[in-house]
């Protein structure tokens, strides 16, 4: 069968660009090398417990944000919970709650950092993510690529947008002088809160991407039933539009015939469109085009060649008393061995969701950042060591904290490298996350959602505008809005 476009990947990127071009009228086969949906934000299940197995928190559901801007399309309403406050700091032996009031906040920030200029750096990161999220919504010709995206961008009304070019080149380090901050343990939350958030640190993270992730908690979701479950929605939508979606079809080949692209799976199907877009990473598309192609995109592996690995714990747990938040991030005074943070970021299921843990247990993700070489090249021996001494040491941490507030006994305990990550995504050498923002690697040279291919376009977190389900997602619209230019 001819198709009018193939989808590659069912992640989050992949549903919605399927999701929207099926709204518009558009033949679509979405093809998935695993045996679920959802990418780096699935799952798996043990008797009567569900546990994410990469991204637990959602965020972009504003009007104006992209999530809610798909679902509202699309006519699709997730059951969603704002959680505030959207995450609980531990550090120094305290607990720091990120409200989601603005001013609140800034109460609180002042209590435990005792800087004067908290209220005006705060209120700066706010109007900063405010204008950002106007600009990307009314221009979705981004990156610029050519004189026709130039000509769009240029238009007078995008004039009050001009000073975020300043935040878009600078670090965050050189943009906070101004404010004089000289208490260390503030550095300390930017740089950990950042990490998770933008993927850099401080000196690295360009002062634009990093206020919209220092925001980013304020607007925490929390969705019922996992992580995947909004994401089902969008599947169900394309089935029932007649669409198809299709299972353990791990695309080893992709090549463009003539005026349209043969794609080869490992099952031995083949299957031809007129239209591709990608969800998997571009290290990835490297491995299975051929050509100028894979010139293009073994360019773009070349340029952006790293990115964050992952250590992830999951299992379930009694718990004795209720939480003030179902998200945490918990500090350390050492650096994790093998991993390469100072912190944890910890999610565990509300209490009545049911659909995740039985009523009385919470299912339990924690993750914190590795680099991906720490897993690779080691005997099987020194692997499970490492393994082994990462794990208790993010139990510890875990357990020092919530040691009253919990059962001690954790049920399905499993913990997860970067090597883990490639085996069920297929995503190479386990890379998660996205490419990192920074100064170095600017968001207006990551590589675009549209390629110098006729009909082939990305997305997903290796492509504009990177990390992040609502990035993903937002790269979705940006890719339909150009297909039904064209149309």
């Amino acid at each position: 069968m001819y198709y009018d476009f193939i989808v590659i990947g069912s992640g989050y990127g992949g549903l919605s660009a399927a999701a929207l071009l099926v709204k518009n009228g558009f033949n679509v086969l979405v093809l998935e090398s695993h045996s679920k949906i959802g990418g780096c934000a699935s799952f798996y299940k043990r008797k009567d417990f569900l546990f994410d197995v990469g991204a637990t928190t959602l965020s972009g559901v504003r009007n104006d944000q992209p999530v809610g801007i798909l679902f509202n399309e699309l006519g699709l309403k997730p059951k969603l919970k704002k959680i505030d406050p959207g995450i609980v700091i531990g550090m120094n032996n305290k607990s720091i709650f990120r409200y989601s009031d603005q001013e609140r906040w800034i109460e609180e920030a002042e209590k435990h950092f005792g800087e004067k200029n908290q209220k005006t750096f705060w209120n700066e990161i706010h109007s900063i993510d405010n204008l950002a999220w106007q600009f990307v919504n009314k221009n979705y010709k981004l990156p610029i690529r050519n004189l026709n995206d130039f000509i769009a961008i240029s238009n007078p009304s995008n004039l009050k947008f001009i000073k975020l070019l300043r935040t878009l080149f600078s670090s965050v380090e050189k943009s906070i002088e101004k404010y004089k901050f000289s208490d260390n343990t503030f550095y300390k939350f930017l740089n950990e809160q950042l990490l998770i958030t933008t993927q850099s640190k401080i000196d690295e993270a360009p002062y634009l991407t990093a206020a919209m992730g220092l925001v980013y908690p304020a607007e925490t979701y929390y969705p019922y039933g996992g992580m995947y479950k909004p994401g089902e929605l969008l599947m169900n939508y394309i089935i029932q539009s007649k669409a198809e979606i299709k299972f353990k079809e791990k695309v080893i080949e992709l090549k463009q015939v003539n005026d349209f692209y043969e794609v080869k799976t490992m099952k031995g199907n083949s299957y031809k469109a007129k239209g591709i877009i990608s969800n998997i990473p571009i290290w990835n598309m490297a491995k299975i085009t051929e050509g100028n192609i894979q010139n293009y995109f073994s360019k773009y592996s070349e340029k952006f060649n790293s990115a964050w690995g992952a250590f992830t714990i999951n299992f379930a747990v009694e718990a004795k008393d209720d939480l003030p938040s179902v998200y945490f991030q918990i500090h350390t005074e050492k650096e994790i061995p093998y991993c390469n943070s100072k912190s944890i970021f910890v999610s565990f299921s509300e209490k009545d969701d049911f659909e995740k843990a039985p009523l009385g247990f919470r299912t339990v993700t924690i993750s914190t950042h590795t680099d991906v070489n720490n897993w690779y090249g080691l005997t099987k021996d020194e692997y499970e060591k490492r393994k082994e001494l990462a794990a208790s040491s993010i139990l510890n941490i875990f357990d020092n904290y919530f040691a009253e507030k919990l059962g001690n006994e954790k049920l399905f305990l499993l913990s997860g490298t970067p090597n883990t990550f490639e085996f069920y995504t297929q995503r190479e050498k386990g890379f998660v996350g996205g490419i990192p923002h920074s100064i170095k690697r600017n968001l207006m040279f990551m590589p675009p959602n549209v390629t110098p291919f006729e009909n082939l376009y990305m997305v997903g977190d290796t492509v504009f505008p990177g990390q992040g389900t609502p990035a993903v997602i937002l790269g979705a619209l940006n890719v339909s809005k150009r297909i039904m230019d064209k149309k």
